[in-house]
This record gives structure tokens, sequence and C-alpha cells, in this order.
């Protein structure tokens, strides 16, 4: 894939930053629509933990708590401040996609890592111009199992 073709981006999730995943998920759940979500998914490796929720319209939401000391997410839990976090979206070639975002002034944060709420699946982040965080995640599909709330 040349680096002016749009890669195919497949929306996922809108990432929200919480202190704590039970707190959010009772706050967030008191708020919104929410009729299901998946288990809790620690990633040592991202130094995350989350669970995706999804609303009445289909629309997902992944909470993101910080996960050991050196977790990314940390300050921003602790301030309050860019809770949005992230929008996410699943792509085939995350390479050739990564290629695009940054051929586009996108800056990557860091590598791509295996991230285990997706099967393992490569995911990486990307920074763009607008100050908008990007997760695109090498994937089409997932196995994530949402119940009930």
């Amino acid at each position: 894939m040349s680096s002016s073709a749009r890669p195919e981006l497949t929306f996922d999730h809108v990432g929200l930053v919480v202190r704590d995943l039970t707190s959010g998920f009772a706050n967030v759940c008191s708020l919104l629509p929410i009729v299901s979500a998946t288990r809790v998914y620690d990633d040592p490796v991202l130094g995350v933990s989350v669970q995706f929720l999804r609303d009445a319209g289909g629309v997902i939401f992944e909470l993101i708590a910080p996960f050991g000391d050196n977790s990314p997410v940390a300050k921003i839990a602790a301030s309050g401040r860019g809770v949005i976090n992230q929008v996410a979206y699943r792509v085939t070639n995350l390479a050739a996609a990564a290629d695009y975002f940054r051929a586009r002034g996108a800056t990557p944060t860091g590598a791509a890592k295996p991230a285990i709420a997706f099967d393992g699946a490569p995911v990486q982040f990307f920074l763009t111009r607008e100050f908008v965080v990007v997760e695109l995640i090498e994937s089409e599909g997932t196995s994530r199992e949402f119940v009930p709330v």
C-alpha cells in the first residue's frame, strides 16, 4: 500500500481513562445507556487494565485504568485531564496504516505491542496534529464477549 492510499479503517471503540475500573464502570453505567460489558483485561505489557462497554446504540467504550507502576495513563487518571483518551480503529495491515499516518504528520507514541484485549494482536498509538490519539489495531475481528449489565 502506498502512503497515499488511505487504509481501510473500521471503527472499534472510544477509550476513556478512569482512575479505577470499579468506580469508572459504576459512573459510566449510571450516566450512559450501557447494556453490556466484557470481562476485565489486565495487560502488563501495555500497563493498563481495560474493560469494554457497549451502549444501546452499539457504540463501544473502553474503560482504561492504570496497571503497574509505569502505566502510560497514570498521569491522565490522576489529573482527570484528557480522559477521552483515544479513538480506535481496526486495520488489516498495521505497518501500512502506520506509514500512512506518519506520512500525514501523525507521530507514533511508541512501537506496536501485542494487546491482551485483542487476542495478542498488535496495537499502536498515534498523536495527530490536532492532538487526537488514534489507536490502530491489526485485527479483523475480536473474541471479546459482552454480557448484559
